[in-house]
C-alpha cells in the first residue's frame, strides 16, 4: 500500500508532520480530515528501487571460491542479523546479496537446502569450506537456541587459526627470498663468471690461488654432478611426500617432528591451541565430551596428537579420567594437562580451557617470533659465507692477474 508524507494541523492549532498509508492521496486527505487534521501539505513516498545484484566485476579476486576470511566475516554478520531478530532465512538471503560474487552461490545453495527441509547444519556440511569444528559448533547452536553466539565462536576461532598462519607466512617469506635469492646469484657466478676467471688465468699463465681453485673446484663439480643432484634431490621430495600421505610413516613423521628442538616446541604449543580453544567451547556450550573428543580428533592435522586424543577418548568411555590418558605420552603442554586435571576436579574444565588456550596462545605467538628471530641471522650468516666467498676468490684471482702474489 502507497505511503504519504503530510503536514497538518490538528485542532488546537499545532502543526505535525507524519506518514500514513492509504489505498490513495484523496483517501489519505479524507482519513486524515476524520482523525481532525487539516491537511497542509500531503505526497506520496517514493519507494525506492532495490539497486540490482551487482554480477560482474573488474577485480578477478572477487570470483575466487570460498576462503576461511569469507567465513568467519559473514559469520559474524549472521550473528548480527540473528541478535537484531531477523530469520536465519532472511539473515542468509542478505548474506549472500551482499557477498562476493564467488561465495554468493553458496550462501544461496544453504538457504535453499534450508528450504527443502535440512537443518542449518546439514547444509553447511556438504560443503567442504566448513571445517568439523564449525560444523559442530552451529549443530550446538541449532539444538541449544542460541545459534548467534556459537556463530560468533566459531568465527572467532577461524580468525585466530588464520592469524597465526598468516604470522607464519608473513615471517617466513623474507628470509625465504633472501635464501633463493642468494642461491641464484650464486650459481650464476658458478657457471657463467667462476669459467672466465678459470680461462683468463690460465691464458696470463698465472698461478691459481688456493682461495680461488677452491671456486674453481666447487664450479665444476657442480656443472659435473649437477643434473644428478636435482633429480636426487627430486626423488627424495617425492618420496618424502608419498610417505607423509601413508597413514603409518606419517603417524611416525609427525611424532618425530614433535621432538625437533624449537619446531617440536611450536608443533606442541599449536596442537595445545586447537585442543584448548575447541575443547572448551565444545564443553562449554553442553557438547558431551566423548563427542567433543571425536572432532577435535578430526581437527588435528597432526596424526600422533589426533591418536593420542582417541586413545584418550576409549579411556574416558572405561571410566577415566580425560587429563591422566593425555598425560601418559607426549601430547599437549604439561602445564595445560595439569590444570585440565584440576578443572576436572573442581567442574570448571570449560574454563580451565579456556584460560590455558589464552595463555598457550601467546606462548605460540612468542616461539614463531624467537624462530624467526633464530633464522633471520642464521640465513644472513649462511648468504653472506656463500657471497664471501665468491667474491673472496674472485678478487683474489684478479689480483693475481694483475701480478699480484696468489698467497
Amino acid at each position: 500500500m502507497p505511503v504519504f508524507n503530510y503536514t497538518a494541523r490538528n485542532r488546537s492549532g499545532q502543526q505535525q508532520t507524519s506518514t500514513i498509508e492509504s489505498s490513495s492521496r484523496s483517501a489519505a486527505i479524507r482519513s486524515l480530515k476524520e482523525s481532525g487534521l487539516l491537511v497542509l501539505k500531503i505526497n506520496q513516498v517514493q519507494e525506492k528501487k532495490p539497486k540490482a545484484e551487482r554480477n560482474f566485476s573488474f577485480n578477478p579476486l572477487d570470483y575466487r571460491s570460498p576462503r576461511s576470511f569469507d567465513i568467519e566475516h559473514e559469520f559474524h554478520q549472521i550473528a548480527v542479523m540473528l541478535r537484531s531478530g531477523i530469520s536465519l532465512l532472511e539473515a542468509l538471503e542478505m548474506t549472500s546479496k551482499y557477498s562476493r560474487i564467488g561465495v554468493r552461490k553458496m550462501w544461496r545453495t544453504i538457504s535453499n537446502r534450508i528450504q527443502q527441509g535440512s537443518s542449518f547444519t546439514e547444509a553447511l556440511s556438504e560443503h567442504k569450506i566448513f571445517t568439523e569444528f564449525t560444523i559442530q559448533m552451529v549443530k550446538v547452536g541449532e539444538e541449544t537456541g542460541s545459534l548467534h553466539t556459537t556463530m560468533d565462536q566459531a568465527a572467532n576461532e577461524l580468525a585466530s587459526s588464520r592469524k597465526i598462519k598468516k604470522k607464519v607466512t608473513s615471517a617466513m617469506k623474507y628470509p625465504a627470498f633472501v635464501m633463493l635469492f642468494a642461491i641464484g646469484i650464486a650459481i650464476l657466478m658458478l657457471v657463467k663468471i667462476v669459467p672466465q676467471i678459470k680461462n683468463l688465468l690460465r691464458i696470463m699463465g698465472k698461478p691459481m690461488p688456493p682461495l680461488t681453485k677452491a671456486l674453481i673446484d666447487t664450479s665444476d663439480w657442480i656443472m659435473e654432478n649437477g643434473p644428478d643432484i636435482l633429480m636426487v634431490t627430486g626423488v627424495v621430495i617425492v618420496i618424502f611426500l608419498v610417505l607423509y600421505h601413508w597413514s603409518p610413516t606419517r603417524w611416525w613423521l609427525d611424532y618425530i617432528g614433535l621432538s625437533i628442538p624449537v619446531m617440536g616446541r611450536i608443533m606442541q604449543l599449536n596442537g595445545t591451541v586447537i585442543f584448548g580453544r575447541s575443547a572448551g567451547m565444545m564443553i562449554k556450550s553442553g557438547v558431551p565430551v566423548v563427542d567433543t573428543l571425536e572432532i577435535v580428533e578430526r581437527l588435528h592435522k597432526n596424526t600422533y596428537l589426533g591418536s593420542r586424543v582417541k586413545y584418550a577418548k576409549n579411556k574416558v568411555l572405561q571410566g577415566s579420567s580425560l587429563s591422566d590418558p593425555l598425560a601418559e605420552k607426549i601430547t599437549y603442554m604439561p602445564l595445560m594437562l595439569r590444570m585440565m586435571k584440576v578443572g576436572e576436579s573442581s567442574g570448571t574444565l570449560d574454563g580451565i580451557l579456556e584460560e590455558m588456550t589464552e595463555f598457550h596462545e601467546e606462548e605460540l605467538n612468542r616461539a614463531i617470533d624467537a624462530l624467526v628471530g633464530m633464522i633471520a641471522p642464521a640465513i644472513t650468516v649462511l648468504v653472506g659465507g656463500m657471497v664471501g666467498f665468491v667474491y673472496g676468490a674472485f678478487l683474489v684471482a684478479m689480483f693475481t692477474a694483475a701480478g699480484g702474489s696468489p698467497q
